[in-house]
């Protein structure tokens, strides 16, 4: 169950990116952290793969690597604009249903195909990470979905959450062609990059004469003197880097020995580590909700990783 391991790690890590990135979003612009936060993980894992030794490339690498880093900027993209307009208890429950995408995603892109039960641990993790996500003020499960008829934010996210389903398997792609270093690095330094002119471009629009402002978040409201300095920006962006470079590695190297699907699920669970992080440290609500969430996301787990 060495795969199960690193899932888990890439849970924690990718649980720990979340919660970074809320609090650095307080004041960061957002196109500024990805930038910095995605060059940083590039950075790290190439110099990683450089001192292992870079792989042979296989032909599939390069338009693995360009297919989803092209994906991922869009699916960023998108999820700042749902962000910025929509209530995000609407709006986060969305992306949990990557793993269901993902069933036929990677029958389509990978030829695999998860056993029965596995099947049903996928869609019980779905199921109450959904729960988990649905907010205290919603009086019927639906209420996200029926919110999709009045907010384009929501139906921005559930297309996040598909194109993330088709993003994983050129992850995959790109690590059996090189390495689950030098795969991700190249992936990593290409969503970096791409960013660099989204946010220099936003900013040149957001202010007359196109003038270089702070790289803060426009919405922060913050005086000159509390704003934040290019060196936090700096700080900023290597400790989500190193969040994504830890995710990166543990979750391609489980790539190697077990199918996407399940590998995607497991991680999924980072949704039960946030939820536990802000019931401790921030004393949220609806416990009820959240446990039954969580009994049944740890139930789905147990399915994939007896019945595989």
């Amino acid at each position: 169950m060495f795969w199960a391991s690193l899932c888990a790690i890439g849970a924690c890590a990718n649980a720990g990116y979340y919660i970074v990135n809320k609090k650095f979003l307080r004041t960061v612009d957002p196109d500024i952290l990805a930038a910095s936060g995605f060059l940083c993980a590039g950075t790290i894992l190439l110099i990683v793969s450089a001192a292992n030794g870079l792989p042979a490339l296989g032909p599939l690498f390069i338009p693995a690597i360009a297919a989803t880093a092209a994906i991922n900027v869009v699916a960023t993209l998108l999820t700042f604009r749902a962000l910025a307009t929509t209530d995000i208890s609407l709006a986060v429950p969305m992306i949990s249903f990557t793993p269901l995408f993902l069933i036929g995603t990677a029958a389509l892109f990978l030829g695999e195909l998860p056993s029965a039960a596995g099947t049903c641990g996928i869609i019980i993790i779905v199921v109450g990470s959904y729960v988990l996500n649905t907010a205290a003020e919603h009086t019927r499960i639906s209420d996200p979905f029926r919110a999709m008829i009045r907010s384009p934010g929501v139906c921005s996210m559930l297309a996040v959450a598909f194109l993330y389903a088709v993003a994983v398997n050129f992850d995959k792609i790109a690590v059996m062609n090189s390495d689950p270093f030098f795969g991700a690095a190249m992936t990593m330094l290409l969503i970096g990059i791409a960013f660099v002119p989204i946010a220099a471009w936003r900013r040149c629009r957001n202010r007359p004469g196109c003038s270089a402002g702070p790289l803060v978040h426009p919405a922060a409201g913050l005086p000159a003197a509390s704003r934040v300095c290019q060196r936090e920006v700096a700080g900023a962006g290597l400790l989500v880097g190193l969040l994504i470079t830890i995710e990166a590695v543990s979750i391609n190297t489980a790539y190697i020995t077990q199918i996407a699907p399940y590998v995607i699920a497991i991680k999924r669970m980072s949704i039960l580590i946030i939820v536990l992080y802000g019931a401790f440290v921030f004393h949220e609500k609806d416990v009820v909700r959240r446990l039954t969430g969580a009994v049944l996301m740890v139930f789905g787990a147990a399915l994939i990783l007896l019945f595989p």
